[in-house]
């Protein structure tokens, strides 16, 4: 039995019954996925969480759409940035790459990761397995042609040659943003809206995580092994890495075992394929092996074959201890931050954007909107607000009144927002009496006017979003985008979806605007249209 993994013990007085209680790795494993997805109310109310922490990178794979998620998944955040490397160089997102690499390796892979931990429970399923050999060790070579293309090769082809924001790996294969942002998102009914994205690619993702998943089943750990691009990068730090699986060669004797029952595949302890599971350390039969952060002892064989002194075996197990006391503090801090105080606080915090104005009665009663109520649904009248435009000057809705007045959220991330930007653009310049603002999510705003600056989109004015602003959820947008807004001359909503635009259906959306002006005579709304659309 593998005491460093499982734990048993038999109930008393149930002599054939035992129980498995899962070993160090395994609640270390659970803890790293709780801590990631500690934003627990995004499941419930179907959003993902946007605060200022998400733009700090976890050190494991986890989706940063999960509705869970409190931090960026690196890989993601590294395709992000070479994308936009035309226009800035990605040293954090590379940075804290290297320092994720340089203090761990790839015991990120082995102990922090939850696509790891979900791969090793799905190879619990009973059924035959397939044990490594020589074909298995050729095709962990694959994560490194999967790294080199899809991670950065297109991302800095489409994004520095052609201006297009393709995570490739993100929008081709990911199956952590299948199932921990498509699926995470998708389940809440609250965005049931946000269907229309389920075309074709969503399709080819669903079926190569649903491979890759009964793959996991036969074969151990089969995307950490033979896809995964961000274990293809801790790879490489392996050798160095402070901690990791390290050989005592003076107890080692040569015989190999190690290598033979590991179930990845690895040449010798501690190379580019070693996770340091630390499966190896109770194989070892000369006690040879243990886990270690620099000279710090983490994890030491058994009592029975190590060779160190009781005393030095028993304090290692008090600062086990004590390290658990405050991971489970930290753990507790971080349910409450993100589930119970930071909402709290957002809550007495209006947005800085609201702004009063006509949306009291008595402008209701001076636009001919008595009655209506103030919202973002078809037929209510928008909320006013006012923001700061990126080209200078300030935008406020209410003095657009008798204008048709577009609202669009995008993102620079956001590849259908950007490829139905130039049709807001278009609309301007053939109807240049329309009202057109562009609101870049909060998520990467601060790229975003080095995005736009060479675009020559000059008609449409655009403005970003801010955690001080709270356009969004002024506006109630949702995360998912492209989503427009659209308001008739009485600032009246008459359209509202999550869904990318054509210029086509700009226009006939343009169109029905201008026409659906209420308590307005409907020969004078004819003429007016038929004036302004040729």
């Amino acid at each position: 039995m593998d005491k460093t993994m499982n734990h048993e013990n038999r109930i008393p007085g149930n002599k054939g019954i035992r129980i498995q209680r899962p070993g160090t790795r395994r609640l270390v494993q659970l803890y790293a996925a709780l801590l990631y997805n500690a934003n627990l109310k995004g499941f419930i109310d179907g959003h993902i969480y946007t605060g200022d922490l998400k733009a700090v990178c976890v050190p494991g794979f986890n989706c940063y759409s999960c509705p869970g998620a409190v931090g960026s998944c690196p890989l993601g955040a590294l395709q992000n940035a070479l994308n936009a490397a035309g226009h800035t160089a990605p040293w954090y997102v590379l940075g804290i790459l290297t320092l994720f690499g340089v203090i761990l390796g790839r015991t990120i892979c082995g102990w922090i990761c939850p696509l790891g931990l979900i791969q090793e429970l799905l190879h619990k399923i009973p059924t035959p397995k397939i044990r490594k050999s020589h074909i298995t060790r050729k095709l962990s070579w694959l994560k490194y042609a999967f790294l080199a293309v899809f991670v950065i090769a297109i991302p800095l082809i489409y994004g520095v040659g052609k201006g297009i924001i393709l995570p490739g790996f993100c929008k081709y294969i990911c199956p952590a943003g299948t199932f921990e942002g498509a699926v995470g998102l998708l389940q809440n009914p609250v965005n049931s809206s946000s269907f229309f994205q389920l075309g074709a690619a969503f399709t080819n993702k669903w079926v190569i995580m649903v491979a890759i998943g009964l793959a996991c089943v036969f074969c151990y750990r089969t995307f950490c092994r033979f896809i995964c691009p961000l274990g293809a990068i801790y790879g490489l730090f392996n050798r160095f890495a402070l901690t990791g699986v390290k050989v005592n060669p003076d107890r080692c004797n040569g015989c190999g075992l190690c290598v033979m029952k590991c179930q990845m595949d690895v040449r010798h302890v501690g190379d580019h394929e070693c996770i340091s599971c630390g499966k190896c350390m109770d194989t070892c039969t000369q006690g040879a092996i243990s886990l270690k952060c620099g000279k710090i002892t983490l994890k030491d064989p058994e009592t029975g074959k190590n060779a160190d002194p009781e005393p030095a075996i028993l304090k290692r197990k008090k600062t086990g201890r004590a390290a658990w006391c405050i991971a489970i503090a930290v753990l507790a801090f971080s349910l409450c931050w993100f589930n119970l105080i930071e909402p709290a606080v957002s809550k007495t915090n209006p947005p800085a954007a609201a702004a009063a104005s006509e949306t009291g009665e008595e402008g209701k009663e001076k636009n001919g909107t008595a009655g209506l109520t103030v919202g973002t649904e078809v037929g209510d009248l928008a909320p006013d607000f006012s923001t700061e435009l990126l080209s200078g000057g300030k935008f406020l809705l209410s003095d657009c009144r008798g204008q048709v007045v577009i609202i669009n959220f995008w993102a620079t991330t956001c590849a259908p927002c950007v490829a139905e930007l130039p049709y807001y653009e278009q609309l301007k310049t053939t109807y240049p009496d329309v009202e057109i603002l562009a609101i870049h999510h909060k998520a990467g705003a601060k790229k975003a006017k080095e995005f736009l600056a060479d675009k020559g989109w000059d008609h449409v004015d655009f403005a970003l979003d801010s955690k001080e602003k709270g356009l969004l959820p002024l506006l109630n947008a949702s995360d998912a985008m492209p989503q427009t807004i659209i308001l008739n001359r009485q600032g009246v909503v008459i359209y509202n979806a999550q869904a990318p635009l054509t210029f086509e259906k700009l226009e006939e959306l343009y169109r029905q605007a201008l026409a659906d002006t209420q308590g307005s005579d409907p020969e004078t709304a004819a003429e007016t249209t038929s004036g302004q659309i040729p």
